[in-house]
Formats: structure tokens, sequence, C-alpha cells
């Protein structure tokens, strides 16, 4: 769990750099041929993050209400987002990974409910839910990575 704990924590380290790196209508930007954008994106990752932990464990979210409406699945940009909205998305990236692995050694997640994804993928263990969220996480980070180079 460690070492998933570290993957996550790397991964949200390349998502805080584009966040850094790119203006605020540059994250906005859907380019031609794509549903959303970079900050979509990494607020996404951070939303199924809390709703397959927190969510499936029956815990409180550790996010505003409103950030599920706006990267929950099946969701896309539907505005664009202002550079309040988007640090307080970059400030989201540390904050609730470090409540995660902190409320990980409190043992809060003791008991998940059991979970399939849209891929088929039976999320029915801690262990496999951590680590379904690492998959995920890169799955966002190879589209954020698609498109920088189109922004």
């Amino acid at each position: 769990m460690k070492e998933q704990c570290a993957i996550q924590l790397h991964n949200r380290k390349i998502f805080h750099h584009y966040l850094q790196q790119f203006t605020t209508e540059q994250l906005n930007t859907v380019p031609k041929g794509f549903n959303n954008n970079i900050i979509w994106n990494i607020g996404h990752i951070i939303v199924v993050h809390q709703m397959l932990l927190y969510g499936r464990a029956r815990q409180p979210l550790q996010i505003p209400k409103a950030w599920i409406g706006l990267f929950a699945k099946d969701t896309r940009p539907e505005r664009a987002l202002t550079a309040e909205e988007i640090e307080a998305v970059d400030a989201a990236l540390f904050s609730t990974h470090n409540q995660f692995v902190s409320d990980l050694a409190s043992g809060m997640f003791d008991t998940i409910t059991p979970y399939t994804t849209s891929t088929k993928m039976n999320l029915d263990t801690l262990e496999t839910t951590v680590s379904f969220v690492s998959f995920h996480d890169g799955i966002h980070l190879g589209s954020v990575l698609a498109l920088a180079k189109l922004v």
C-alpha cells in the first residue's frame, strides 16, 4: 500500500507541474478532437479518488460537493474554471493525498463497499481499489500529456 501511495504522490507532483506551467486559458482549452481539458483531467482524478475510497468506505468526501458535478465520471467541461478554482484543485492534489495517507494509517478504510468499474474491474478490497486509483491516475496523466502538446 505504501508503494501505491508513493506512485499516486509522484503522479500528483506531475499534475501540479502542469498546473504551474500553463495559463488559466491553456488549462481550460479543449482542443479539437478532445472532449475535455487539462484542468478537467486533474480535477477528475481527485474526484474519482475521493469517490472510490472515501465514498465506498462511507466516509465524508474531502472535497467540495460541487466538484462532483464538475469532474465526476461522464462529465465534461461546461465552463472555464477561474484561476481561483484552479488554485483550489492544485492545493487539493496534495491535501487530499496527505489526508488519505493519514486516514489509511488510522484504519478508516477497514470496510469498502464492492464496486465494479465501467471497464468491469471489481474493486472489492482496499488494496485493489488503491491500485486501481493509481492505474486510473495514469490514464489521465496520459491525457494531460497529450493535451499539453496541443494547448
